[in-house]
């Protein structure tokens, strides 16, 4: 049997959910809560506009489809970390998605304006063709200057 991450986030909100209950939105069960992962793509996706579906996977907001067990998402239901299956109760109707999608795209917001204040460590190095020819000339200078001056 596979163990599967435990979420620790509110789907709606994304604050911490200490035993699976948000002070704001209620009791979750363990599959329905966000992990870090979740978080971090969240943070990583654009979420607005939105438009909300009538029942979405409460990790992703993702499109969700009937299986045998209840509902799974589409989007993430093969990963090695599936988001489902799911009761009819446990998705996130319209209302909730917007809440949501609005937490996500602040979130998102957040993200991009750290990396944005984070100074890139990239190293720009000059072209090799470049160098080489600047050397290869600062060498016969050199060199015939060195002949001159004897």
């Amino acid at each position: 049997m596979r163990v599967r991450p435990k979420g620790h986030l509110c789907p709606v909100c994304l604050r911490e959910a200490h035993g699976g209950m948000c002070r704001r939105h209620g009791q979750w069960r363990a599959h329905q809560l966000l992990t870090t992962a979740d978080r971090r793509r969240s943070a990583r996706e654009e979420w607005q506009p939105y438009e909300p579906a009538p029942h979405a996977c409460p990790r992703c907001l993702g499109d969700v489809a009937e299986v045998r067990g209840g509902f799974t998402c589409i989007d993430h239901g093969h990963d090695s970390d599936p988001h489902g299956p799911y009761r009819v109760d446990q998705l996130l109707g319209p209302t909730a998605q917007r809440e949501s999608a609005t937490q996500r795209s602040r979130l998102q917001r957040r993200a991009q304006a750290r990396r944005a204040a984070t100074p890139s460590l990239s190293l720009q190095l000059p072209d090799p063709a470049r160098v080489t020819r600047i050397l290869l000339s600062a060498t016969v200078i050199a060199g015939t200057l060195a002949y001159l001056v004897r």
